[in-house]
């Protein structure tokens, strides 16, 4: 039974092991989870080359360059699609080659070249062959389907972007809009305001009045 300090141990170096933490890094390790977990175990079978899905997901990881995780799940989806629909060719192929090859060992077939006899296998197996049709419809509509969907996305987040940049920047209320040097230059200050002086006028005496004529003598 582990002991307390091996508990603090365990829960230290766990707190270290994070994964990587730059943004490069976790784009690098980011389908990880489907090139090598449990998802690639199922989608690629016995006999089936593990190398060949990731390039296939690598590369269509690297047209796409998905920056959200639904852009990831579609970009698998794509890579699924892609892979399943290669599967389904090589189980067509297969299938012609198993059934030229049984004609061929038939008592009851004729004298046969290569052309016609593929044309006499498809003739007898029309069942068979329109289940690799739709099964064939089926995977180009998922792949397109996830394929309108990713342009879709990148085509609205492109957009949004576009729009934040080409807004102009709000300037705060009462903030003076930036100019020129050579106009903020010529800019003079408004002259001061002429203040009355508040001192009032001495009042002037109007002239004394003329003294009144002499009185004359009366005769």
């Amino acid at each position: 039974m582990a002991t307390e300090k091996q508990f603090e141990a365990n829960r230290l170096n766990a707190q270290k092991s994070t994964g990587p933490r730059t943004p490069e890094g976790r784009a690098a390790v980011r389908l990880n989870g489907v090139k090598h977990g449990l998802t690639a175990e199922t989608i690629v079978l016995k006999g089936e080359s593990q190398a060949d899905f990731t390039n296939v997901l690598d590369s269509l990881e690297a047209e796409h360059d998905p920056v959200t995780p639904t852009e990831e799940a579609l970009v698998v989806q794509l890579a699924m699609a892609t892979w399943r629909l290669r599967r389904l060719y090589h189980a067509e192929a297969g299938f012609y080659s198993y059934k030229m090859k049984d004609t061929v060992d038939s008592r009851k077939e004729p004298k046969l070249n290569d052309a016609e006899r593929m044309g006499y296998v498809a003739y007898l197996s029309t069942g068979t062959l329109d289940i690799f049709n739709r099964q064939e419809a089926r995977l180009e509509r998922s792949f397109y389907r996830a394929l309108h969907e990713l342009q879709r996305l990148r085509k609205e987040r492109e957009s949004n972007l576009a729009s934040v940049l080409q807004a102009p920047p709000e300037e705060p209320v009462g903030q003076v809009p930036d100019l020129p040097n050579n106009e903020t230059n010529d800019i003079q200050p408004p002259p001061d305001p002429e203040i009355p002086d508040p001192t009032p006028e001495p009042i002037k005496n109007p002239d004394p009045p003329a003294p009144p004529a002499a009185a004359r003598p009366i005769l």
